[in-house]
């Protein structure tokens, strides 16, 4: 008799609750890992790109082939014929869900395209036919690197690869690495801080555990940043570590198809270098930045244990974000100095930490990326 374990029932609660409805046609044999990859107008010969390090393992890739409602006609029929011709280029065992025939709601789109492969792969793993409990995603534009699947996870929580954007084009290259720099700094300005949200987010480079996954109820359906919410919620139950010694690449490409995130975030570097090849008008935030945050976050440390938001820059940082009226809550649920970490912790979450330092500016203007980088001491972030 098979044994019912924790996971177990937390993903057969997630599959009878929550998840997507998907097409009756799963694979009848077994896998050691599942990999899920949502398609939209994709290149056909993008899945044989991605696993050309890793296609002697057992496999299945799960291709989400999508389209949202608001695609242009010629978008929808590059994508329709992908149905056909992946089927024929992809180097390992499939399983492709057809999400394009009925375009997906706009406003939903990749998040939910997402979460409809994982699901299938829920299914999968508690019908006894996927060993891993990791679910690892990926997107068609990338290069899997040889240990991707050889490397040791943690027992819980989610995984962040590392990444690296490459290009034939000098310009997007360039672009490409301002950006990796901009983002880079800010993950180590975190670190630097002690915030328990300091991890890259990039729906190509994330490995979550099926437990996790079922307990967070899947991928937010979301037209952008589904990524960046779904690990916000594992790292409040579980943890999300980083790991550096495997490096996905990713495509640098522009791109449209979601309102923000690299793609329209590379065209308006590229803009921007069209003018001023040096780079010198790029900005990132400023590092003194994580200085407040840091203070911020030791605020919430003195908060927890009966104290009051401090009189200063952080303080009134935290007050435009709402601590104030957490407090009157915080104080007659939690008895505890510990509970009421628990509740800071997850109240100044991902997103709250992120609109911190957005409204930082007010005290640290946004400065050019390359001072930061010739700075000694602020060059922790690069």
């Amino acid at each position: 008799m098979k044994k019912v374990t924790s996971s177990h029932t937390a993903v057969s609660r997630y599959l009878n609750g929550y998840a997507e409805s998907i097409a009756p046609d799963p694979p009848g044999q077994c896998y050691e890992f599942a990999l899920i990859v949502p398609m939209f107008d994709e290149q056909p010969d993008a899945l044989a790109q991605l696993l050309q390090h890793n296609a002697h393992l057992n496999i299945l890739l799960i291709a989400v082939i999508n389209a949202p409602q608001k695609a242009s006609c010629d978008e929808l029929e590059r994508t329709r014929s992908l149905l056909q011709t992946v089927q024929s280029l992809c180097p390992v065992d499939y399983w492709l869900i057809d999400a394009v025939s009925q375009p997906l709601p706009t406003r939903q789109a990749v998040g939910l395209a997402r979460k409809m492969g994982n699901d299938a792969a829920c299914f999968l793993w508690t019908a006894g036919q996927l060993a891993s409990p990791w679910l690892y995603q990926c997107d068609a534009d990338s290069v899997l690197p040889a240990n991707y699947f050889s490397t040791a996870l943690p027992d819980r929580g989610a995984v962040v690869f590392a990444h690296h954007h490459t290009s034939d084009d000098p310009l997007l290259q360039k672009a490409a690495a301002l950006y990796e720099q901009h983002m880079h700094h800010y993950v180590r300005g975190l670190q630097q801080a002690g915030s328990p949200y300091a991890y890259p987010t990039l729906g190509s480079t994330m490995a979550i555990h099926i437990q996790d996954y079922a307990l967070v109820r899947g991928f937010p359906k979301r037209s952008a940043a589904e990524d960046f919410y779904l690990l916000n919620k594992i790292a409040k139950i579980s943890q999300v570590i980083c790991k550096p010694e495997v490096t996905v690449n990713v495509q640098a490409r522009l791109s449209q198809r979601v309102p923000f995130g690299t793609g329209p975030a590379l065209e308006k570097i590229i803009q921007g270098l069209e003018h001023d090849p040096s780079g010198a008008f790029y900005e990132t935030y400023h590092p003194d930045s994580f200085k407040l945050l840091s203070n911020a976050l030791q605020t919430l440390q003195a908060i927890a244990a009966g104290g009051e938001p401090a009189d200063d820059r952080a303080g009134d940082l935290l007050r435009a974000l709402g601590i104030k009226e957490l407090l009157p809550k915080l104080r007659s649920k939690y008895p505890t100095a510990e509970q009421r970490t628990v509740v800071l912790t997850q109240w100044f979450d991902a997103g709250k930490t992120l609109r911190f330092i957005h409204l930082a500016r007010k005290y640290h203007a946004d400065i050019s990326l390359s001072e930061v980088t010739a700075n000694p001491e602020w060059a922790y972030g690069l």
